[in-house]
């Protein structure tokens, strides 16, 4: 984020319990981890958006190569393209694919593109 001040991306974090030390929603420290206006960060105990993603990769085209725990997609990094439109069912994501940190030079492409 830092590196692309001028980009209209929109960053949604969500943490979820899956670790037996996720046992409650991340504190300050944690979340200020990604301190940018643009990101909007979420606690889902109950894994709605894992569920969702999950639900939604299994009838699209692209498959993690990773993430899967406990029957929940985690530690992700999904993508979308500029105005795409999410409803009851979510759209294809253009990258879907983690863990999150080795999904970083993907996921600067990406950024990089969406001014």
């Amino acid at each position: 984020m830092k590196k692309h001040p001028e980009s209209s991306v929109v960053v949604f974090a969500v943490w979820e319990p899956i670790l037996p030390t996720d046992w409650g929603a991340p504190g300050t420290s944690v979340l200020d981890r990604l301190n940018d206006r643009r990101v909007r960060q979420f606690w889902d105990p109950g894994h709605v958006l894992a569920a969702a993603i999950k639900k939604a990769e299994v009838s699209s085209n692209i498959h993690p190569d990773c993430c899967d725990r406990k029957g929940f997609l985690w530690d992700l990094t999904a993508a979308y393209a500029p105005a795409t439109s999410w409803s009851d069912t979510l759209p294809e994501p253009v990258l879907l694919n983690g863990p999150v940190v080795q999904t970083t030079p993907d996921l600067e492409f990406i950024v990089a593109k969406a001014r």
